[in-house]
């Protein structure tokens, strides 16, 4: 006659087994998913923004919106669409080693056209950046349709290629070996359309330099 709980039949012990199984994992996923330190991406991400704030300081409204991060060794990249009270500006953030440098997109972000091209150039690789529309202008039509990108392919006067995956992608990071010239940049769709080429922006990639550097 101890206290406790009393179970008549012995099938119900391999449920309530199971049930408390059940609800250990639940919790240990739980925890999982609220890790307590903070994991790099945070961390490099907020080196970024505290680098950009600081030098876009003299604007009373400004508007960091990440479109795009890439990790590529011990670099952390990031696409930033800039608002502020003078004008709208794509900008590419790389963090290293609590290093952050940063380049703004040349010009005006690219509107009309469903994407644009900017590169820099950082210890010996090309870097290649910008938006990702979802729609294109139609120049014969003056009309404009939806983009849908799902990859992007870059080709190079020297013969190489390069496939990016950019399906639901608001903007684009590729790294390529070396200083090679762009011969020709083409954009698929998902059903393996082409929506755009480079000539649609008039072969412009736009060479970006150093605009900021800060060193935590």
């Amino acid at each position: 006659m101890g206290g406790g709980i009393h179970f008549e039949n012995k099938k119900v012990i391999p449920y309530f087994l199971l049930l408390v199984l059940i609800i250990l994992n639940i919790t240990g996923c739980s925890r999982n998913n609220f890790p307590k330190k903070e994991d790099k991406y945070t961390k490099t991400q907020k080196i970024a923004i505290s680098a950009l704030s600081d030098t876009f300081s003299m604007y009373k409204t400004k508007k960091f919106n990440l479109l795009k991060y890439k990790k590529y060794n011990n670099w952390h990249l990031f696409l930033y669409y800039m608002t502020t009270d003078n004008s709208p500006q794509y900008l590419l953030c790389l963090v290293e080693n609590n290093k952050a440098l940063w380049y703004a997109s040349a010009g005006y972000p690219a509107m009309s056209m469903g994407f644009g091209v900017n590169r820099v150039k950082y210890k010996g690789k090309s870097i290649y950046f910008c938006n990702l529309n979802t729609s294109t202008w139609i120049p014969s039509t003056g009309a404009r349709k939806p983009t849908n990108y799902t990859k992007m392919v870059f080709e190079f006067e020297n013969g190489t290629k390069l496939i990016e995956n950019v399906k639901g992608d608001k903007g684009y990071i590729v790294i390529v070996d070396g200083y090679k010239k762009l011969k020709d940049i083409i954009l698929y769709n998902a059903k393996g359309e082409i929506v755009n080429r480079y000539e649609d922006i008039g072969y412009d990639c736009y060479e970006c330099k150093i605009v900021g550097f800060k060193s935590k």
